[in-house]
């Protein structure tokens, strides 16, 4: 019986932090939780910006809502991403839960160069808290 609820303990445990996924295993995400269409095309004196939820169970009972620039831009859902193309310069990124999960909210900011690639990974911790950290795959 000890057994038992020590291995239900450690599943609980690992099954609260949220784990890093890539761009490639990320989907899109839908159109109807798309909330600004001014940046999914590429324009002029723009630069792309990929933002993606970790893949996991802790907060998945609710969406997180991206903001660049104080303008509501998508919701994602867990293992979902989303890329805009945002005019080249500093921007601020923001993120917030949606729905009755708690985390807070988390900024940062970014610099978009001309044709280039930029990639916000957004993670939970075990606390529950939000963070949105630069990422490399």
């Amino acid at each position: 019986m000890q057994f038992f609820f020590s291995v239900l303990l450690a599943l609980f445990l690992t099954g609260c932090a949220t784990r890093p996924i890539t761009i490639q295993q990320a989907a899109n995400v839908p159109a109807s939780r798309i909330l600004a269409s001014q940046w999914l095309s590429q324009g002029p004196y723009t630069g792309s910006l990929i933002i993606k939820r970790d893949g996991g169970f802790m907060g998945s009972a609710c969406t997180i809502r991206v903001f660049i620039d104080a303008v509501p831009v998508a919701d994602l859902a867990p293992s979902e991403k989303v890329e805009v193309f945002v005019p080249v310069g500093e921007h601020i990124v923001g993120v917030t839960s949606n729905g009755i999960c708690g985390g807070g909210a988390s900024e940062a900011a970014v610099v978009i160069a001309l044709e280039r690639q930029k990639i916000l990974r957004i993670a939970s911790g075990q606390s529950g808290d939000i963070y949105l950290q630069p990422s490399a795959f």
